[in-house]
């Protein structure tokens, strides 16, 4: 597949995957676990803001990768900063119209904690593996 397709066809994943984020966001929760004390939902949270925030810097990866010029390390870390302030307002947003638009969810700063931490951890890996694969290629 080239790579013009290739980053088309991440952008449809992560705009689907955002779309359905939200959805299942703003929708009637169903019960996993019935233990107040476990903390599955936060690792749900956390997953899912992991996977969104993975996508969308895939995506910007693809779409670099299929111009010409190189793209700088500190370039880089401003697109994936940016990045990750958007996903981490998108969570915050989620959350608060958890709180205004139903009834039946209530916005809670544990999630918004956890979307954050899911958040950071998929921009750490995706840094870490750029960072890796520099190293390969350089033959260090």
């Amino acid at each position: 597949m080239h790579l013009k397709s290739e980053h088309r066809v991440i952008f449809t994943i992560a705009v689907f995957y955002t779309i359905a984020l939200t959805a299942g966001s703003l929708m009637r929760p169903i019960h996993i676990v019935d233990d107040p004390m476990s903390n599955i939902d936060k690792l749900l949270h956390a997953g899912a803001y992991f996977g969104l925030t993975a996508l969308w810097v895939l995506w910007v990866l693809f779409k670099r990768s299929s111009k010409t010029n190189t793209t700088s390390s500190k370039k880089l870390w401003q697109i994936f900063l940016g990045i990750g302030i958007i996903v981490v307002m998108y969570g915050v947003l989620m959350e608060v119209l958890q709180g205004t638009l139903t009834s039946y969810r209530t916005p809670d700063v544990w999630d918004i904690l956890a979307n954050t931490t899911g958040s950071v951890l998929a921009l750490v890996a995706c840094l870490l593996y750029i960072n890796k694969s520099k190293m390969l290629k350089s033959g260090f």
